[in-house]
């Protein structure tokens, strides 16, 4: 599977232009081969199999290949600018001394990531909640927090890729990384 990553810029004097590419969601394979199964009975039994295991069968193979469960701003790549002095994301200019801090964030967990549980899939009697750890993985961001309120700057980034983004954008901004 590729990982998510980050590219760099100069643009003009003092601005560093990130792209950011967020990584593929993992497929959840168990159900996508169920609905599979589903699909083939439903079509073996007759007209009652086509008007039940047939629909579900079709949801089961959507959800588990197609569906990305991660939240909006993990799903499609992100471009922010920044200077020594502030950042623009999002149609929005934030000024470094209004930064409150910049954070890496779990889309999944909604945990700050030095504060992240770790677990075990295989102790899990449940197999989406394995499934959502796995997707997790590839659902952390890089958070700008100001005013009270978080903005997402880049998303659906490894653990990797969402530290050296983290370090780049603080270097850029002379902000110490604790």
């Amino acid at each position: 599977m590729a990982d998510s990553e980050y590219q760099k810029r100069t643009d003009g004097n003092q601005w560093v232009v990130f792209d950011v590419t967020p990584a593929p969601v993992p497929k959840f394979m168990y159900l996508a081969v169920m609905g599979a199964i589903a699909c083939v009975f439903g079509l073996l039994v007759g007209p009652i199999g086509w008007f039940t295991l047939l629909p579900v069968g079709v949801f089961g193979i959507w959800f588990g290949y197609v569906r990305d469960m991660r939240p909006p701003p993990h799903r499609t790549p992100s471009t922010f600018r920044v200077s020594p002095t502030s950042i623009e994301a999002n149609g929005r200019s934030f000024g470094k001394d209004d930064i409150h801090r910049l954070i890496i964030k779990n889309g999944i967990s909604n945990e700050v990531i030095p504060n992240i549980a770790i677990v075990n899939p295989s102790t899990s009697s449940v197999l989406g909640a394995a499934y959502k750890m796995k997707v997790s993985r590839v659902t952390n961001s890089l958070e700008l927090e100001t005013g009270g309120r978080a903005h997402v700057l880049a998303g659906g980034m490894d653990q990797t890729t969402a530290f050296g983004l983290l370090h780049d954008v603080s270097k850029v901004l002379g902000l110490s990384v604790a």
